[in-house]
């Protein structure tokens, strides 16, 4: 056994997780998240701050130690759902889990095909989300029970995603991640903004058609304007809401709707900002409306994959072991520990258990 617990931590080895040539955001994700904890402990939410505080304090990997590949083999995830590094992992095995069933979709060779679909309502205070919300649910049941719906779509999986503007003014980062509604109303970088404390909540989608509903003579074929118009009158909306409806290429294109339906419900710099009493304010916003709330689901021939495969919990149990990719047995004889140390602000190794391969340490 080799242990490398050092009393001074400043000469330790920092973590260095690299996946696919990117270095995975521990750091910047447990900064975060005890950002998140004291917000919690200020709004007396003492237990669950205590959860968040303690979320993947340690980690564990297998590690080869001839190459020096690694696979993440253990951590202690609190699966608070405000929590960013728990969204962060949950974020990375929905698009796993989601990616595998439209594998599966795919293999069958079926007369099918995927569809992005895009479904918004208005902006609203913090105060109006949770009706809100309750109202964008209740209208997606309406909507994929609507006789022609039911005749169009034979599978289907839809995510929540919800945004803040917390900005006054646009600024230019502001404007390129919500370009396409900037641009609908004439707005541009350095107008007043005036989405400004609200919230933006939206369904993504992706449906199964069949190849058919494309062709020219199809009378089942919705223009976008037929699908605004489904989408009004089943989340009994007073006005016309917002729409995207888009084919999904079969190759080279097919990752993109699965990584927009799979990203997070909320991105943590909407809600961790440097100010502590709208940190506060957004945090029990946002806890509260989405308390009990089923964000991800699967319908149709989709959650029937999904049942044959077991990835019908999305998002949920294990946020350890969601990536492809492993490590031999019989080569991963290292386990690396590190620990979150609060004076570097960074993850370092604690100790190194093994090392013993071929008669060599």
């Amino acid at each position: 056994m080799l242990d490398t617990e050092d009393k001074d931590s400043t000469i330790r080895k920092i973590l260095q997780d690299v996946k696919r040539g990117k270095v995975q955001p521990w750091r910047s994700k447990k900064v975060k998240s005890l950002k998140l904890a004291d917000s919690l402990h200020r709004l007396g939410e003492h237990k669950k701050a205590n959860r968040v505080w303690h979320c993947c304090n340690n980690l564990a990997y297998k590690v080869d130690p001839e190459t020096g590949a690694r696979v993440l083999h253990s951590a202690d995830n609190c699966r608070e759902r405000l929590c960013p590094l728990c969204a962060w992992r949950r974020s990375k095995k929905l698009f796993v889990q989601i990616s595998k069933v439209m594998d599966k979709f795919e293999q069958q060779k079926s007369d099918l095909v995927p569809v992005f679909l895009t479904l918004t309502v208005r902006n609203c205070s913090g105060e109006e989300l949770p009706k809100v919300l309750d109202g964008v649910f209740a209208g997606w049941k309406n909507f994929i029970d609507h006789y022609k719906i039911r005749k169009l779509i034979k599978g289907w999986f839809r995510g929540l995603e919800i945004t803040y503007y917390g900005d006054k003014v646009i600024t230019e980062k502001g404007y390129q991640r919500r370009k396409e509604v900037y641009d609908k109303v004439g707005l541009k970088p350095g107008d007043i903004n005036p989405y400004y404390d609200t919230f933006h909540p939206h369904i993504h989608v992706i449906l199964l058609v069949e190849k058919s509903y494309f062709s020219k003579d199809n009378k089942d074929y919705m223009q976008t304007a037929e699908w605004v118009q489904m989408w009004r009158t089943t989340a009994k909306l007073s006005y016309d809401p917002i729409c995207w409806i888009e084919g999904i290429k079969a190759n080279k294109g097919k990752h993109k709707p699965i990584a927009e339906v799979a990203k997070y419900t909320l991105k943590d710099t909407d809600f961790l900002t440097n100010d502590n009493e709208t940190t506060d304010r957004l945090v029990g916003v946002l806890g509260g409306a989405l308390k009990g709330r089923r964000l991800f689901a699967f319908g149709g021939l989709l959650k029937k994959i999904a049942k044959e495969i077991g990835q019908e919990e999305l998002g949920e149990g294990d946020l350890v072991h969601i990536d492809e990719e492993s490590i031999r047995e019989d080569v991963a004889t290292l386990i690396e520990v590190y620990r979150w140390d609060l004076g570097q602000a960074n993850y370092l190794l604690k100790m190194a258990i093994g090392g013993v391969k071929d008669g060599k340490t």
